[in-house]
């Protein structure tokens, strides 16, 4: 049985001439309505909005509101709104560490590792989330929007003094990619709407409308971490 359970949506995009992108973030909230028990939080893993336009959020603050639990936003990189940015909350007894990658103006990412190390220090479970994944995926035109190399490694030597740490997760890349850094496993969640395509050769923005997903995690009373992929 889940001692934590915790649903991740990420990358809505909405527009408000879209009918698309709002819908299919209705569907993903059903979704996590529909999930047994009821997760104990939402994360929001950015690219709320798709404009940045404040009528946006207001959309996804409608949108979200079914969702009895709390949901705890992230900026990413098409987002402008600052909600602290960066913090740590507790969710059912595991602690999440939110970390805003973004950099103002620029669709590339950067990770404060000094703030995250200081959030680090208590030794109970903890999932890291994150707007831009921690890895490379081999797409190259989403590899070039991604962390810098540098902050990657720094973070790697951070998860390997940290097994508290039992996952990363992230946005970004609309897709779901598995990989390990500093022993840490490393995931990512697909957009609620439109997905990136998996194409190795091309060099240029590659779309699909491949199914989406949400993440759901589960810190299990054994004291083992799982993370389900769950069709929309």
């Amino acid at each position: 049985m889940p001692k934590t359970l915790i649903a991740q949506l990420s990358d809505p995009h909405l527009r408000l001439e879209d009918a698309a992108s709002p819908a299919a973030l209705s569907a993903a909230v059903e979704r996590v309505l529909a999930l047994k028990p009821l997760p104990d939080a939402v994360l929001l893993t950015g690219d709320i909005a798709n404009t940045g336009d404040q009528r946006e959020y207001a959309l996804a603050r409608a949108l979200l509101a079914p969702l009895p639990m709390p949901v705890h936003w992230l900026p990413g990189n098409h987002d402008r709104f600052d909600i602290g940015a960066r913090y740590t909350v507790d969710a059912g007894g595991m602690r999440v560490v939110m970390c805003d990658t973004t950099i103002a103006g620029r669709d590339d990412g950067t990770l404060d590792l000094d703030w995250l190390a200081a959030q680090l220090t208590e030794d109970v479970p903890t999932l890291v989330a994150m707007h831009h994944p921690p890895l490379v995926t081999g797409i190259a035109w989403l590899d070039a929007i991604g962390l810098p190399a540098a902050d990657r490694e720094a973070l790697a030597a951070l998860l390997r003094a940290s097994p508290h740490v039992r996952a990363v997760t992230a946005g970004h890349v609309h897709r779901t990619i598995a990989a390990a850094l500093g022993g840490c496993p490393v995931v990512t969640c697909t957009s609620t709407n439109v997905q990136s395509g998996l194409d190795f050769e091309v060099p240029d923005m590659v779309l699909t409308t491949e199914p989406p997903s949400i993440l759901v995690h589960a810190l299990l009373d054994s004291g083992d971490f799982v993370t389900h992929v769950q069709p929309v």
